[in-house]
């Protein structure tokens, strides 16, 4: 009769303990999926628009409501400017020193809360291209 009853207890006890931590885990979960679906919203439709390529420059407004961080300008042949821009706070722009070389297109590329790429091209064939 004892066994039984110790047996019993352990298995609440037990029971408890998982249901602690299965409660625990769920908590976490919920959370980071919160934030994550937070950041999506956001960050829905984030963009970057190149409005003005010269032969040494390249220009990029960040329309949206969020900062658009880590910007890179990459020429068509897949060069990296070396002067990247940082960061472009909402509503603001920036813009990167480049060489144009033979290129005819340029795409500025960014992030958007640290999840969603913003991206930005212009073409040879766009107004935006001032050469």
């Amino acid at each position: 009769m004892v066994a039984v009853v110790l047996l019993i207890a352990f298995t609440v006890g037990v029971g408890g303990l998982v249901s602690i931590f299965v409660t625990g885990l769920t908590t976490t979960s919920t959370g980071i999926t919160s934030n994550q679906s937070e950041a999506l919203t956001r960050c829905a439709g984030a963009h970057l628009n190149v409005y003005s390529v010269t032969s040494t420059r390249v220009n990029v407004a960040n329309p949206n409501s969020v900062a658009v961080t880590g910007i890179d300008i990459v020429a068509g042949t897949g060069e990296v400017a070396a002067d990247a821009i940082a960061t472009i706070a909402a509503g603001s722009t920036s813009g990167a020193t480049w060489t144009l070389g033979t290129n005819t297109s340029v795409t500025a590329r960014g992030l958007c809360q640290t999840l969603v790429t913003a991206e930005g091209r212009c073409t040879s064939a766009q107004d935006c291209w001032d050469v």
